[in-house]
């Protein structure tokens, strides 16, 4: 690939006073990438074309194309006709549609500005009209759907630059919304996502099988190497100008082919833009090492607490409740001795010590203050700042700006800097730390009493984090992290340390927005920590409301928009993007009590005593690849069979998968059939759904007018429990039953057994638990 020519093209466009390239430059750049184009010849306006230009020609009929940086829907203004192979003819339709044009894009646009906006001039039109392109007419393979493809590069802000696949053509964006997710278009990241892995990554799209597969006794239209080499041109061109490459002058911000079409086997480009800028990137030195002193600090010092009870005087309530040492926490307090046995100072500057941690929790427009005195003095390693108001409310920008440059003017002259949490943050827990400064006080929010989990939140709401706390409370983080709007800590600072800490092995990460570059950097960070067998990362991203689409936006941006982007790249990585707030809750809760568990493969079973179950689990299978329904092998249905027998389940149900046992069965048989079913070789993994309302079980706790207890050792959720230690498979458990059957679903989820109240949501979890885990043994395993 000849970037130096590329440059060049580049270069020409900048000197133009273009940050663009005309239609035929972009012709050029791609056959530079190695990507062959229609034979062409580009007429700037006011010039004709000459027979020796059109000698190499060999098609009859030429297309010819208005080129001009306003009007990319070319067919909608008549920016696009057809013409017969000679000087005169060409010069002749090239003349009239340079003519014809600005009059039709007045009136088209004319139909798109609301009411009352005011007419459209022709004339800016008719100045960025740069001239004609003349190509070659291609007589393409036609067979419906998929006969043209969308290939293009995207320049994020956050996770930088990507490649999009899809079908192309005028109707992409209505595709891209109608055809299931996943399906319509890829999304590739051009640093992260490797050559080998290019035909895996895009063999979910709908067109894909068409393109490089046989279809009703046909050869298939297109090779999967020339797809797979065409995007690999696409990445090299898209990883080379990137704004995370310092060393290149130019990054492209967007780059089109729409469409792509098939001819003899290769892929042939028909239009084409690009914008580029020289817009870089650059992740200077994180303040990773730091992040140590701030989650587990020996000393720590806060300002902000009165004698009476405020937020500064609840953290430092919560902070002792953790267990941290009183003789190790400083309070800046003028005028007093001591708060809650603490020892007081009178300013930041006659701290005895260099705290590695300071909490500041004064109001926001004393917060600059406070860290010119921490940075001057060298007075500490790390500052969780609390205060809303920096940044997010307007007039406060500048406020953030000062407190952003006094930290980079710090680090540039070599001075003590801390590294800064917040502001506008509920504060961190730290359970190896032994501290809390998050201002909840003890009788909102309790953290559970117990050896902590290995569970990480980090949460850039704090509210949203203490939200999923006190739902699962049978899980201590290991720390809870509250980064608010970033002043200087990011996620994936977070992630970069939290990779070397063993015991961190489930991390739930809630995000609303990135700064520069730091998507990326996030993705990068979580492919380090997924190298690692057995850990997970389960994101949930807020902010999704797609990008506005203008009619005269490139289909690139449409198809590949902020959240598109986020989940692709994330998933790529391996990351497991929830959908909903309820799912990310299950995923939480499914990794956490699955720790341990051995998948061998996606053969799953399923139970139940109720036929409707066994008909939605069943249907949840459909279309999904991620699991397959088991077949059981024969010494399995025997041993079923002879379970089922003396209650004569066996007359009433045939044995198989999935597996109704009717409601006659009671405790013992139910879960004996679920041992046996999850000790068949045949089968990976298993839904276990027992609708309780039957009287053959015990599914209640001890009441009056009745006689059984679900505490009994002889219950069904007390037998499911002894049968979840004992398994090395993985399995889930759904109580699809009202309020009255919360207890039961309470003693198994307490047990570690992850339980559902809806069989679809079972098997959805249990379909991408699965598929999480053989995304992660692809990309990291082999």
């Amino acid at each position: 690939m000849n970037f130096k020519k590329t440059d060049k093209i580049f270069e020409n466009a900048e000197k133009d006073g273009r940050s663009f390239l005309l239609e035929h430059e972009v012709y050029r750049m791609l056959q530079e990438a190695g990507i062959r184009t229609p034979r062409f010849v580009f007429i700037a306006k006011g010039k004709k074309v000459r027979k020796k230009e059109l000698s190499g020609f060999k098609s009859r009929d030429l297309v010819l194309k208005i080129v001009s940086p306003r009007i990319v829907h070319k067919t909608d203004v008549g920016g696009v006709v057809f013409s017969r192979n000679s000087p005169a003819a060409v010069n002749a339709a090239a003349a009239k549609m340079v003519a014809a044009v600005p009059r039709k894009f007045r009136a088209w646009a004319g139909k798109l500005e609301k009411p009352g906006a005011g007419s459209t001039s022709a004339k800016p039109v008719i100045d960025d009209i740069s001239g004609v392109l003349v190509c070659e007419k291609i007589d393409y393979d036609r067979f419906g759907f998929g006969s043209e493809l969308l290939m293009g590069i995207r320049n994020s802000r956050e996770f930088g630059p990507t490649v999009t696949l899809g079908a192309g053509g005028v109707e992409v964006e209505y595709l891209n919304e109608k055809i299931r997710e996943g399906e319509a278009a890829s999304i590739g990241s051009a640093h992260l996502l490797r050559k080998k892995d290019i035909l895996a990554h895009l063999e979910p799209l709908a067109i894909y099988d068409k393109l490089v597969k046989p279809f009703r006794g046909q050869a298939p239209v297109l090779g999967a190497a020339e797809l797979r080499d065409t995007y690999i041109r696409f990445l090299e061109l898209a990883a080379h100008y990137s704004p995370f490459r310092p060393g290149r002058g130019f990054v492209i911000e967007e780059a089109e082919v729409n469409p792509f079409v098939v001819r003899a086997g290769a892929l042939i480009p028909l239009d084409g833009l690009c914008r580029f800028s020289r817009s870089h990137i650059f992740i200077k030195g994180r303040p990773i090492a730091a992040i140590k002193h701030l989650l587990q600090p020996k000393t720590i010092a806060v300002i902000g607490v009165s004698e009476r009870m405020n937020l500064g005087h609840i953290i430092l309530n919560n902070i002792l409740r953790q267990g941290f040492a009183r003789d190790n926490i400083y309070i800046v307090k003028p005028g007093i001795a001591e708060i809650e046995g603490c020892r007081c100072v009178p300013s930041v500057g006659e701290l005895p010590v260099t705290v590695d941690l300071f909490v500041l929790t004064l109001a926001a427009d004393q917060s600059y203050d406070v860290m010119l005195d921490l940075i001057q003095h060298g007075k500490a390693r790390s500052v969780i700042i609390i205060a809303g108001g920096i940044g997010e409310k307007k007039g406060t920008q500048k406020l953030e700006e000062n407190i952003v440059n006094l930290i980079a003017e710090g680090r540039k002259h070599g001075r003590l800097t801390p590294a800064v949490n917040g502001g506008n943050c509920l504060g961190i827990y730290s359970k190896p730390g032994h501290y809390d400064t998050t201002f909840i006080p003890e009788y909102k929010l309790k953290w559970p009493q117990r050896p902590a989990s290995n569970m990480v939140y980090i949460s850039q709401s704090g509210a949203f984090m203490i939200s999923r706390a006190s739902k699962l409370p049978q899980f201590e983080p290991l720390y809870a992290i509250s980064l608010g709007n970033q002043i200087d800590l990011r996620i994936s600072d977070y992630l970069r340390f939290l990779k070397d800490e063993p015991q961190a092995r489930v991390f739930a990460v809630y995000i609303e927005g990135f700064k520069p570059g730091d998507g990326y950097a996030l993705a990068e960070a979580a492919s380090k920590i997924l190298r690692d067998k057995g850990r997970s990362i389960v994101v949930y991203k807020g902010g999704r409301t797609p990008e506005g689409r203008l009619a005269t936006s490139s289909h690139t941006a449409s198809v590949a928009g902020d959240y598109n982007v986020c989940q692709a790249v994330l998933e790529q990585t391996g990351v497991i993007v929830a959908d909903s707030l309820f799912e990310f809750e299950n995923f939480l809760k499914g990794l956490m009590c699955l720790d341990g568990k051995r998948i061998a493969g996606n053969r799953v079973g399923l139970i139940s005593n109720a036929g409707f179950e066994s008909v939605i689990m069943s249907d949840s299978l459909k279309n999904h690849e991620s699991l397959a329904l088991a077949s059981f092998g024969d010494a399995t249905r025997e041993r079923l069979a002879s379970i089922l027998g003396p209650l004569g389940i066996d007359r009433l149900q045939d044995v198989k998968n999935p597996l109704d046992i009717t409601p006659v069965a009671d405790d013992e048989v139910f879960v004996e059939c679920a041992r046996a079913m999850l000790e068949d070789p045949n089968v990976d993994c298993g839904v276990v759904s027992p609708v309780p309302m039957t009287v053959a079980m015990q599914t209640l706790p001890p009441g009056s007018g009745y006689v059984e207890s679900i505490y009994n050792p002889e219950s069904t959720s007390s037998r499911l429990i002894e049968l979840f230690r004992r398994t090395e498979k993985p399995f889930v458990v759904n109580i699809d039953a009202g309020a009255g059957y919360d207890p039961m679903a309470a003693h198994l989820e307490q047990a570690g057994i992850p339980t559902f109240r809806r069989s679809d949501e079972a098997v959805k979890f249990m379909r991408k638990y699965i598929r999480s885990f053989f995304k992660i043994q692809a990309l990291y395993r082999k």
